[in-house]
């Protein structure tokens, strides 16, 4: 279980490493950033340093350049916060999508995707 929450900047640090899948050095980090954040390579680096302390980032130093991997997956993250907010809240997942369900805010492309989901999930655990 993930224990620890993300700040945003740091949550922008993991969805560029999770967006490419492969090891990066924290030059080319900055560079994908530059696109929408104006933060130098010492606040990359500084990022880089508590992702690793919180156990969600590791680093290649073995090398002349330093690459930063993830440790976690987004899915992994993504679900933790789900049930973290569900529990702050004193609420269950169903009442949280159903809330989402009540406001119209789901798209077409949502409801297919979350109804594939659905479906196969139940293939699961029919299957158990």
């Amino acid at each position: 279980m993930i224990k620890e929450k993300l700040a945003d900047s740091e949550l922008e640090i993991m969805r560029v490493l999770w967006e490419n899948g492969k090891p990066m050095k924290a030059s080319e980090i900055t560079k994908q950033l530059q696109k929408s954040k104006s933060w130098s390579k010492a606040t990359v680096h500084v990022l880089l340093g508590r992702l690793e302390n919180k156990g969600f980032v590791e680093a290649d130093r073995s090398g002349y350049y330093h690459y930063f991997s993830a440790l976690i997956k987004e899915n992994d993250y993504l679900a933790n916060e789900t049930n973290r907010i569900a529990g702050r809240v004193g609420t269950s997942l169903h009442s949280m999508l159903a809330s989402l369900i009540e406001a119209d805010e789901l798209s077409d492309e949502d409801i297919i995707a979350i109804s594939d989901m659905l479906n196969e999930k139940r293939k699961e655990i029919d299957k158990k």
